[in-house]
């Protein structure tokens, strides 16, 4: 997109709907223990039994373009951070989103994080901006079967799959999907916080393909289950 656009005064007529805004550490995904600043939009087209962000459904306010930006810049002023983490709810629902990119993309780093149910190519064209960490959802979501498998062609160096695993049998189900994905994609097995991640460890040991990794929510470890971390 052209710069003079994304500078424009026309961006303070974009309107998204924003969640919270704040500064944390990136406690998920092949990022984790990046300092990041949050922008979590509101709406989300799945309902995930195990979601940790319920309040990001309906819990949000009317922003421009102009003062997700400033809000951005405020938040991080002093601290440093290089990423943007654009997160959910599901941010490809945001209409403006890919307007957002093009403009946070000229001074951060930016990781999406998406529930893979929804085109990438169609609601994101400039997606090539940004890291994109993509969920496959498994039985115990309910949302088992909402992946799009078109994202895996949008894939880039930098990008990956995760798998939120809850139980032995998503465990399991996560292996038969990874197999079919292939070994040229990179793969995150995420515990579900809470659940036996000795049981989930050592049957990632004994079946867990080489592109694989099985990581935890570090930032719940920190600082527990609270919001804005």
């Amino acid at each position: 997109m052209n710069w003079k656009f994304i500078n424009s005064p026309y961006l303070r007529f974009l309107k998204m709907y924003i969640n919270e805004i704040f500064l944390s550490i990136q406690g998920e995904g092949l990022y984790s223990g990046e300092k990041m600043v949050f922008i979590r939009t509101e709406y989300c087209n799945l309902r995930c039994s195990w979601c940790d962000t319920k309040y990001s459904f309906y819990e949000g306010k009317e922003m421009s373009i102009d003062e997700i930006v400033e809000s951005a810049r405020n938040i991080n002023s002093g601290h440093g951070a290089s990423w943007i983490c654009l997160t959910g709810g599901e941010p490809l629902l945001q209409k403006d989103i890919s307007v957002l990119v093009d403009r946070l993309s000229e001074e951060y780093n930016i990781l999406l994080e998406t529930s893979g149910s929804l085109d990438i190519g169609r609601f994101l064209p400039n997606h090539v901006k940004v890291k994109k960490d993509i969920d496959f959802k498994l039985p115990s979501s309910g949302m088992y079967r909402k992946f799009n498998d078109k994202n895996i062609s949008y894939m880039e160096e930098g990008d990956y799959i995760k798998f939120v695993v809850n139980d032995l049998n998503d465990f399991n189900v996560a292996m038969e999907e990874i197999e079919k994905i292939g070994k040229n994609v990179k793969i995150v097995v995420q515990p579900v916080y809470g659940t036996d991640i000795k049981m989930l460890a050592d049957a990632f040991i004994d079946k867990a393909p080489s592109n694989a990794r099985l990581m935890l929510q570090e930032h719940k470890y920190i600082y527990g289950e609270i919001r804005g971390v």
